[in-house]
């Protein structure tokens, strides 16, 4: 039968649309075809569904420009993923996967596009020095046995102490897979761009004869789609990629990894708002694949399905290299003086570092020199103009930033209220201590490393090879040195501004720190040298510092759990949080509070509506925000309502038309 029409996605706020084939044409479902949207517009978009008949009147029905035939067609299970992905986020189908596809395969046609698809597919393995197979203990290889001997879909948690080897347990784990299935893939998943290159290095080591590609946002538009073309077309059997990989189209996925599962990057902040983690292991049971989570602080949410079952636990309770213990933990307590930089316990922990020759590493979750500079007179403090957040001085080029929108000012000579010229930076950020090492060991070398000082590309592998090679006395760092690094000199880890964070309003504050404390803590002591933390805190006593001395994870996350269950908050409650913004704060609630009505008015059982308030960053680039957050003890009955809260929305609210809103489902940040 010859089908004259067609069903297809694009990447607008709408169901597929048909479209009539010009005569003669074929079309295969997942092919993408050019067709005509609006007056004057061409759009790429995927066919979904090929007929011999529509119910749009013949007088509207517009015909299809072109069909692409070039590539092998989006298979089915591709299709059905982003269509589930679309639906679970509350989303229009084409939103979420046109968006997808790399760049250049949804782009309309340019000249020579034959020739630019041929040099896309010219992507070949690339000769590399192969690195040496390391023998498991016995915690790693029964992790690797369990996974392997595991047929059809099955998830694990793969729970190691820092420097347990979970890397190693990886690519032992892919070995076998790729063995085990000629023509299979593997999608390995980490949380930060920074983490890639020296991650993609030790596969392509592992796997020589094996096309490895990475996916992430620092590649160019055509070094994404040569990834994303040899994993499509299932030359490439190993992909290693941030959070956008989860998307990627597979000819054979047989394994999924998530390295750091618990980290917050892999949660989407715009367009598809979708946790990659979740999606990963959504991806591995559509494909019938082992699906391996692995975190030394796993996120509540997975270590509660572990406890349950749901996920097998697989434990790696000992470093990997015998000889290195975990470190030991003391806390500092600064509650009754007000070190400039470092108590005196710290600095002589660092005297006797450097004297042995030792690295050491000092992190601050706060880049900048100051987070803010005030008026010793009338108290002005430095603001945003766009922003309802402090503006950063930044020392080295004498500039305020504001690090939520990019807003860069010259530091005023006077104050601009009251006219003093005596204004001074109150606070401490990285190149604040970056400063005050110089100054106190002149003679060490000193790296600092965020994203000020390694912006552009390739700076952050630059950087970190330096201090592998020994080049580096004393890194300063933020989130960037927290995770996944292998420093086998660092013996000492100090941590400043932890408290910072106890302060938060969020319910996943203490899981968050404990999170980032564990994992910084965990570059101590790697190797033959012994490793010790230390914390500068003023609040010693606090539950979180007495698991983290005792490095106590499942201690801790008892405590967590039974809060939230107490609580009904996550794992034991599932949320969606409404968001809007406009020009203007009583717009936007009044936005919010119309649309409150109107979920009550839905009246589903089950479904909490709060009342709506401001962000907490209520002013973001001139648009004023706040938020309704929605809350229901059952999933099947949140989607339900959210699936009809969306269509109310969509249908518009008189007098909100210039209030640009978004559904967020499983928000990270409340």
């Amino acid at each position: 039968m010859t089908f004259r029409y067609i069903e297809v996605l694009l990447d607008v706020p709408l169901p597929p649309l048909d479209y009539v084939l010009p005569k003669g044409e074929s079309a295969s479902v997942g092919e993408r075809v050019v067709v005509p949207l609006g007056a004057r517009r061409k759009d790429v978009g995927i066919i979904v569904r090929v007929k011999d008949d529509t119910t749009v009147p013949e007088g509207k029905l517009r015909q299809a420009a072109k069909v692409f035939h070039d590539i092998v067609p989006l298979s089915s299970e591709w299709l059905s993923f982003t269509c589930f992905a679309a639906d679970y986020y509350v989303k229009p189908w084409g939103e979420a996967a046109v968006p997808a596809l790399p760049l250049f395969f949804r782009s309309t046609p340019k000249k020579l596009y034959e020739k630019s698809l041929e040099r896309l597919r010219a992507l070949h393995i690339k000769p590399v020095k192969p690195i040496e197979r390391v023998c498991l203990n016995e915690e790693q290889q029964a992790a690797v046995e369990a996974v392997i001997s595991s047929e059809g879909y099955a998830s694990f948690l793969l729970f190691g102490v820092t420097g347990s080897g979970k890397t190693e347990v990886y690519l032992h784990i892919i070995e076998q897979t790729l063995k085990k299935f000629p023509q299979g893939q593997v999608l390995l998943l980490v949380p930060e761009i920074n983490l890639t290159p020296q991650l993609e290095a030790r596969v392509r080591g592992r796997f020589v004869d094996d096309l490895v590609v990475t996916m992430h946002s620092g590649l160019t538009p055509n070094e994404r789609a040569k990834s994303w073309l040899a994993v499509h077309e299932g030359r490439a059997r190993v992909i290693v990629g941030t959070r956008m990989a989860v998307m990627t189209s597979f000819r054979s996925l047989k394994l999924v990894i998530v390295d750091e599962e618990h980290d917050q990057s892999y949660k989407a902040g715009e367009g598809l708002r979708f946790s990659a983690r979740d999606l990963a292991v959504k991806r591995a049971l559509d494909n019938e694949a082992a699906c391996v989570l692995g975190s030394a602080t796993p996120s509540l949410e997975t270590w509660a399905k572990a406890q349950s079952g749901a996920y097998k636990l697989l434990r790696l309770t000992h470093r990997a290299v015998r000889s290195a213990a975990l470190p030991s933990m003391e806390l500092i307590d600064v509650s009754h003086q007000k070190p400039r930089v470092f108590a005196p316990e710290i600095k002589q922990a660092i005297d006797e570092a450097l004297g042995r020759a030792e690295q050491v590493l000092v992190f601050i979750n706060r880049r900048g020199y100051a987070p803010v500079i005030t008026c010793t007179s009338c108290g002005w403090v430095s603001r945003c103009l766009h922003c309802s957040g402090f503006t950063v001085f930044h020392k080295v080029d004498q500039t305020l930033v504001c690090h939520h929108c990019g807003s860069v000012y010259r530091v005023p000579e006077r104050c601009p209220s009251c006219g003093n010229p005596e204004i001074v930076a109150v606070g401490t950020g990285t190149q604040r201590i970056e400063e005050g090492i110089e100054a106190l060991w002149p003679q060490a070398r000193v790296l600092r490393i965020d994203r000020d000082s390694v912006r552009t590309k390739n700076a952050a592998e630059t950087a970190f090879e330096s201090v592998h090679a020994g080049d580096v006395d004393i890194i300063v760092g933020t989130q960037m040195i927290a995770k996944g690094h292998d420093f086998k000199r660092v013996s000492l880890v100090v941590v400043l501004n932890a408290d910072a964070q106890l302060l938060s309003p969020s319910v996943r504050a203490e899981e968050h720190l404990f999170a980032t404390l564990l994992q910084v803590a965990g570059r101590a002591g790697r190797d033959k040298v012994a490793g010790r933390v230390m914390i500068q805190t003023r609040f010693p006593t606090h539950p979180i510092y007495a698991d983290m001395q005792a490095q106590n994870y499942e201690g801790f996350a008892a405590r967590l759990l039974k809060d939230r269950k107490e609580a009904f908050a996550p794992p034991y409650s599932y949320q969606a949080l409404l968001t809007a913004q406009s020009s203007s704060l009583e717009r936007t609630l009044g936005f919010l509070r119309r649309a409150k009505q109107a979920a009550l008015a839905l009246n589903v059982e089950g479904v909490a509506v709060y009342d709506p308030v401001p962000m907490t960053l209520m002013r973001l680039k001139d648009a004023e925000r706040g938020q309704l957050l929605i809350e229901s003890l059952r999933r099947p009955q949140r989607q339900k309502f959210l699936k009809s809260f969306d269509e109310v929305l969509r249908s518009g609210f008189e007098g909100y038309s210039s209030v640009s809103w978004a559904i967020e489902v499983d928000p990270t940040d409340v």
